[in-house]
């Protein structure tokens, strides 16, 4: 007794199997267009899926490539020990990996991804970087970097292949500069990272919004060709079948077409990987082979895929009488119970509100657990509010008289808000999410951007270049570069920190010119010494260093010494220079006044203006700064970036955003394509009732467009409740970008009116009529 309910399930849903193969042209259609977006959603999935190894072999190649930089541990020379200085770079907004090499014995260790070492003023670079070099807008970065390509940097020294990176071999690196290490190995431990409960929050927020949709996306593909499916359900109901057993046939024919989408999810994610190769998105790249899924979570995709469509399938069937005369949808007789729909996300939104604070880690399973929860809650609730407001939002509008295409596209919404609204499900939870996650990412943003100051005058905008090893050289460098084309101005000048006692502040090393002209003062010659008061000193009242007290120097990369302070020839206003505000003490001192061997091993700086206006300014300043040393660096104080550990993960989600709204755009144009198919005849007959072509199109754009702005509607109030929630979550001030809400909203809405339009030319071939031949 206890086998029979499982054998009559096994066989009605092997019933449903052979019916969704063998059941006519029509059913092996709508098997074939189920079968496509399931295996959208499924290699969509499989991607996701891969992610933990594209991390971890991400995390072994940098741990190869830069474990024993990272450690700085310095290593004997010997006849395998290497140079290496740290010589990154940036063009037209692309920053790139770049070290400069130099071999001190033949067995040296070969950086990851070479062959050879370059020979001296000579470079090895990725591929993506020899493009950029060979392209025609690059003409600046030729310039700075004229040495001829002799090598390429293969896989395995790449994080990806759309990675900028460069070797530059050397023979005039010492060790006595401090930013040149020695090492004789380059794979070693990274320091373990500290858990930010911040980013934490935003992967695992991030995770979740993206693989909602596609998850909706699979249940609404189950139900492709479901109007056409219950219309034979009736004829089994009609030879004797019952409710009960024509809802496990028609979970069968959705079963069908689950397990072929698993065949073509399968295909489709090989042949994605391969494409995903090829893509950069918001400076991030994966090669193929890393895209691997993690066969745990390999196996739990094609698990729950089917049982999703099965579930699903039987669920819509409870609402659905399917009776030997036709089909009776539940719609029709009594009113949607919505308290329930309404609970779900509210329910979602509290359970998150209880979690400040306590997701700390990935060990916190039930933090974890109740986060995921409740964004599953309030994301799912929101798809499940949609159909309610289209069949309200169509008896409402029932009363608004208007042309036919208005009038059919009415008429179609009442008789079937879910098939009007399952398309946009997708678009709703997309861009709700896509809300939220700009919301979060924005605010976090703002809040990890380290507080710059106002680094631009009017008309002039300040880079800060820097010379290292060669502070005995400022102004020298600083009169090359403003004799440099596009340059306004350069002031050259080298920093040294020192200390009196607990007090600590800057000795800045100019010529006369150079403190006259970024100071306030009139009178200077070579030996004299002056201070500058701080802000801190300022507004503590602090007395000027007194001359003659001891003082310890503490240069870059050389031991600390100690020193007298002269006297100061006189104290003076600090000035805010291009709006930067001093905190530490000042000495301003000309170079005689510290040893010539201490100055000769500190940085040079020099802040350069670019003549207002000058075409790519910064990459020229760039170019000039290399062309003077390999090992110089430029920065733009105005720049306002992240770190780059938030960067990173902001970058992950930015591609998987395109990727969703790829999935949903392809999901939609199959639904709204599978539609047209299904009431071909009854656009047939329209026609040949003498409705004309372009009543029709704007009866679809019309019956787009109402699900889609109630959709939009629905998916800003989720959005902005869901984006406030992450932020209490994350302690961060709640406040919104409503230009990226407005972007987010508008994309969708333009994703469904291109979808619509795509789909045209397949209505007029319905409108034909060979649509009337029925067989």
């Amino acid at each position: 007794m206890t086998d029979r309910p499982l054998s009559r399930l096994v066989t009605d849903l092997a019933l449903g199997l052979r019916l969704a193969f063998a059941g006519g042209r029509d059913s092996r259609l709508r098997t074939a267009l189920t079968a496509i977006g399931v295996g959208l959603g499924v290699a969509t999935l499989l991607l996701a899926a891969s992610f933990p190894a594209v991390r971890a072999h991400r995390d072994d190649k940098l741990r190869t490539q830069s474990g024993a930089v990272v450690s700085a541990v310095i290593a004997p020379r010997s006849d395998h020990s290497l140079l290496i200085h740290d010589a990154p770079g940036v063009y037209q907004g692309r920053t790139f990996f770049g070290r400069i090499v130099q071999p001190e014995g033949p067995n040296a260790p070969l950086p990851p991804g070479l062959s050879a070492y370059p020979a001296p003023g000579t470079l090895a670079v990725s591929p993506a970087l020899a493009e950029l070099l060979h392209s025609s807008g690059a003409a600046l970065l030729r310039e700075r970097y004229p040495q001829p390509i002799t090598g390429t940097i293969g896989p395995a020294g790449l994080a990806g292949p759309g990675d900028y990176a460069l070797y530059l071999g050397s023979d005039k690196l010492t060790d006595t500069d401090p930013s040149t290490l020695r090492i004789d190995h380059f794979e070693d431990k990274l320091p373990p990272k500290p858990t930010d409960p911040v980013l934490l929050l935003l992967t695992v927020a991030g995770v979740v919004i993206l693989l909602s949709p596609v998850a909706v996306f699979i249940a609404a593909a189950a139900r492709f060709g479901s109007e056409a499916r219950d219309r034979r359900l009736a004829a089994l109901r009609l030879a004797g079948a019952d409710r009960s057993t024509t809802a496990r046939i028609s979970a069968g024919e959705s079963l069908a077409g689950a397990l072929v989408g698993l065949g073509l999810g399968t295909v489709f994610f090989l042949i994605g990987r391969q494409l995903v190769a090829r893509v950069t998105v918001a400076g991030l790249s994966v090669f193929a082979d890393d895209l691997q899924p993690q066969p745990v979570l390999a196996a739990l995709v094609l698990v729950v895929v089917p049982l999703l469509a099965v579930t699903v399938t039987m669920l819509t069937m409870r609402r659905i009488a399917a009776e030997p005369l036709g089909v009776v949808r539940g719609a029709g007789t009594r009113r949607r119970a919505i308290w329930w729909r309404v609970l779900l996300p509210l329910l979602g939104l509290g359970l998150l509100l209880t979690q400040r604070g306590r997701l700390t880690s990935l060990d916190n399973s039930q933090a974890l657990a109740i986060l995921i929860t409740g964004l599953l809650l309030l994301l799912v609730g929101a798809t499940l509010l949609l159909p309610p407001l289209v069949a309200l939002a169509s008896r409402a509008l029932r009363r608004v008289s208007g042309p036919p295409a208005w009038q059919l596209a009415l008429g179609r919404l009442r008789f079937s808000p879910e098939s009007a609204s399952r398309p946009v499900t997708g678009i709703v939870v997309t861009v709700a999410g896509a809300i939220a996650l700009q919301t979060l990412i924005g605010s976090v943003a703002a809040a990890r951007t380290p507080a710059t100051d106002e680094l631009a005058t009017k008309d002039h905008t300040l880079l800060s270049v820097s010379f290292e090893g060669a502070g005995d050289r400022a102004g020298q460098l600083a009169d090359q570069l403003r004799h440099s084309p596009g340059v306004a101005d350069a002031t050259g000048y080298t920093d040294v920190y020192a200390s009196a006692g607990e007090q600590l502040f800057t000795i800045r090393v100019a010529d006369c010119a150079t403190l006259k002209a970024m100071e306030h003062i009139t009178d200077c010659a070579d030996g004299n010494v002056f201070t500058a008061l701080g802000i801190t000193s300022a507004s503590a009242g602090r007395s000027p260093l007194a001359a003659g007290g001891p003082v310890q120097l503490e240069p870059i990369g050389e031991p600390k010494s100690a020193w007298q302070l002269p006297a100061s020839r006189a104290t003076v206003e600090q000035p805010a220079h291009d709006g930067r505000p001093h905190y530490l003490d000042t000495i301003l001192a000309t170079p005689s006044v510290l040893p010539a061997a201490l100055l000769r091993t500190q940085t040079a700086s020099a802040d350069v203006h670019p003549v207002p206006g000058t075409p790519d300014a910064e990459d020229r300043i760039r170019t000039d700064a290399a062309l003077i040393s390999v090992e110089s660096s430029v920065y733009n104080p105005t720049s306002r970036l992240p770190d780059a550990q938030f960067l990173s993960v902001r970058n992950a989600l930015t591609a998987g955003t395109v990727a969703i709204l790829t999935l949903i755009g392809a999901g939609m144009l199959v639904g709204l394509l599978e539609q047209l198919r299904e009431r071909r005849r009854t656009l047939a007959v329209l026609t040949a009732f003498g409705t004309r072509t372009r009543t029709l199109a704007g009866a679809l754009l019309c019956q787009s467009i109402v699900p889609v702005v109630l959709g939009l509607a629905l998916a800003v109030v989720c959005g902005l409740a869901l984006g406030s929630a992450l932020l209490f979550l994350a302690k961060v001030p709640i406040g919104f970008v409503w230009g990226e809400i407005a972007l987010m909203s508008g994309a969708g809405a333009a994703a469904v009116l291109l979808i619509t339009a795509l789909s045209l030319p397949v209505l007029w071939r319905r409108t034909k009529p060979a649509g009337l031949r029925y067989e």
